[in-house]
């Protein structure tokens, strides 16, 4: 009896990390592209400044209705893989219409929905991992298959620069494309393992929709270290958003990159960025150093700005920001998608990742009007300017939460090991 139960436990072990394996490889060359998405909406189909405007506001804005997509979650275990599966499906069929509608609304369009399903799913897909493995196993295998698809990005990116060049395939050829390989990932997410938890309790409307800002206000009120961590990616974040307008705009207009040029830096530079740092990142999230490791993430945010600013005088400066950019990254990726199962402990995760979600929309909602403001005002560069200063204040106000945690008792809230 007992080596069966040790069978079964490595067959559903072998299962979910098909799934996470499985879903990140397939789904990485459509990731690849769609980092070229501002770009291509600025170059091939020439968006206008109102269009440009548009997509960074709604691209942010959005996850505030993701935040409800998986605001029961908590009592809906059952609905973990079939909330995850619709998400995911939702977030990539658009893209497969991008032949029949190539025009630049309905790409934003497709942005908004990948944009939007995307952040949808999070909660669900980290809860799942969460559920099924243990915590130095999900948290290993997580960082494992995060350097893999980055190896996968750099080989992609190279690949997509030689297409750019070469004009054997249009762009919308190649969304279609990536979108249908990442669709296979399917395959694997119908194998994950389903609860039978269900919630018989029905809500009105009303609670429905104030519930899930109650719990989100309680869970900041109630875990100290979690708001701290909260403020801190708000700072960080308000200086990337503030940017984002003003992005592609730079490197389209005052830098003239073609997309090739744009899909090395994104594609190869970032990806070796995140090889190179994603074993550093990975010991500080074993031994659960959350604000040293969010601290060294905004200033690596600054140093990508200021870097990408001095791209005005050499272009080696454009692909060293990129560089950067991916070290940065690759922190932040992993912080954001576990500090849910870290903050949370032994408790249920979703409300936590949904925390997460809700802060990026509710800064998405001011910061990137307020960023194309100063764009517009002042023009794309001093705005990289002041979104570096943003993140070097995120960086000192990391630095002085570290000192005050370490000053307090050690039990915590919310039941987690202290720096």
């Amino acid at each position: 009896m007992k080596l069966g139960m040790r069978d079964l436990v490595h067959q559903e072990s072998k299962k979910i990390k098909a799934f996470l394996f499985g879903i990140s490889l397939t789904n990485e060359p459509f990731v690849a592209l769609y980092a070229l998405a501002p770009f291509i909406l600025r170059k091939e189909l020439e968006a206008s400044l109102l269009q440009l405007a548009i997509l960074t506001s709604l691209r942010p804005v959005i996850p505030v209705i993701a935040f409800y997509w998986s605001a029961r979650l908590d009592r809906q275990k059952h609905r973990l893989r079939s909330n995850f599966i619709l998400a995911w499906i939702l977030a990539r069929i658009p893209f497969l219409f991008l032949l029949v509608f190539p025009n630049s609304w309905y790409f934003v369009f497709c942005c908004a929905m990948y944009e939007l399903f995307k952040k949808s799913g999070t909660p669900a897909f980290v809860e799942i991992l969460k559920v099924n493995m243990q915590d130095r196993d999900r948290e290993k295998n997580y960082c494992l298959c995060f350097l893999l698809t980055f190896v996968e990005s750099v080989l992609i990116g190279l690949v997509i620069t030689k297409i750019l060049n070469g004009q054997y395939f249009i762009w919308k050829d190649l969304f279609v494309i990536t979108s249908m390989i990442s669709l296979l990932g399917l395959f694997m997410q119908f194998r994950v393992p389903s609860s039978n938890l269900k919630d018989s309790n029905r809500k009105n409307v009303l609670h429905t929709l104030m519930d899930p800002w109650k719990k989100a206000f309680y869970l900041l009120k109630e875990n100290e270290r979690f708001l701290y961590f909260q403020y801190g990616f708000m700072i960080g974040g308000t200086g990337l958003m503030l940017v984002a307008p003003a992005l592609s705009i730079f490197y389209v207009d005052r830098l003239h990159l073609s997309s090739a040029e744009i899909a090395i830096a994104r594609s190869v530079c970032m990806g070796i960025g995140v090889i190179f740092s994603t074993y550093f990142w990975e010991r500080l999230i074993l031994q659960r150093k959350v604000e040293e490791m969010l601290k060294n993430i905004l200033l690596g945010f600054f140093l990508y700005l200021i870097l990408s600013y001095f791209s005005l005088f050499g272009l080696a400066f454009f692909y060293i920001s990129n560089f950067v950019y991916g070290i940065a990254q690759a922190g932040s990726h992993l912080l954001w998608n576990l500090s849910g199962p870290i903050f949370s402990g032994p408790k249920e995760s979703t409300q936590f990742t949904n925390v997460n979600v809700l802060m990026v929309g509710l800064r998405g909602a001011i910061v990137p009007a307020t960023g194309s403001i100063i764009c517009t005002l002042f023009g794309p560069a001093p705005t990289f300017l002041i979104g570096a200063g943003i993140c070097v204040i995120g960086c000192l106000y990391m630095a002085k939460v570290k000192r005050y945690l370490l000053a307090i008792p050690s039990h915590t809230s919310s039941g987690i090991i202290r720096n």
